[in-house]
């Protein structure tokens, strides 16, 4: 699966929620982690489809900020996994 593939349903399915009320906080968080991603990593949207691993990064990132009810993420509570996959694929290392 490639991170453009992912969809309401699969995010949904990841964070164990089965209704529809939340699906508009969830597609703003979806978003939210394109952003992060795309920003993080200083790559295109079809940069990042080259790697498998982004899809996992992406969803670690939409559970994380569904579960804290924000559509940021503090660098003091970034998820190691998201670290670690983002971070081997990151073009501008300033931090």
């Amino acid at each position: 699966m490639r991170l453009s593939e992912v969809t309401l349903d699969d995010v949904k399915e990841y964070i164990r929620v089965t209704d529809n009320e939340y699906d508009k906080l969830i597609s703003d968080i979806m978003a939210a982690a394109k952003g992060y991603i795309f920003s993080y990593t200083d790559m295109t949207a079809e940069e990042t489809e080259a790697f498998d691993e982004m899809p996992i990064a992406f969803m670690c990132l939409c559970s994380d900020m569904f579960e804290v009810r924000t559509a940021s993420v503090s660098a003091a509570k970034e998820n190691p996994i998201v670290r670690n996959i983002l971070g081997m694929h990151r073009k501008n290392l300033v931090v």
